[in-house]
């Protein structure tokens, strides 16, 4: 049974690892020339981000958290009202961007079950003496 479960995570693990690679191109163009072009002309100031975070956030792999602020900001506007005080995007007026932002909330919850599944049949193999 184990062995079972094993070899049906292996395969799993090999498919969700090839999608999320997959999946990380529609998050670059997103990143790029969605967020990057839109919303830091507007919301990446002082008003809304420190002088720290700004100099932080212009990085590369620091700015993916900016991007997050906007996401959420985007698919759920009341978790960052003190950042924001108002909606940052109204989803009648723009439903391509919000689907883009959910589509990237989407793609790191899948991430986040490849790591899991990752740590889980790792665990199993190591724990069963097959690592």
């Amino acid at each position: 049974m184990l062995e079972a479960y094993m070899r049906l995570s292996f395969i799993l693990f090999s498919i969700m690892a090839a999608s999320v690679i997959v999946g990380l191109m529609p998050l670059l163009f997103i990143q790029t020339f969605i967020y990057k072009k839109i919303f830091d002309a507007t919301y990446f100031n002082n008003n809304h981000f420190s002088l720290n975070e700004i100099a932080m956030f212009n990085s590369f792999p620091l700015y993916f958290i900016k991007t997050l602020a906007y996401v959420r900001a985007i698919v759920f506007p009341k978790t960052m009202r003190k950042r924001f005080k108002n909606n940052i995007l109204n989803i009648k007026d723009h439903p391509f961007i919000y689907s883009l932002a959910f589509l990237t909330i989407l793609i790191l919850i899948y991430g986040a079950i490849v790591i899991i599944n990752f740590f889980v049949v790792g665990g199993l193999m190591y724990f069963n003496g097959l690592l």
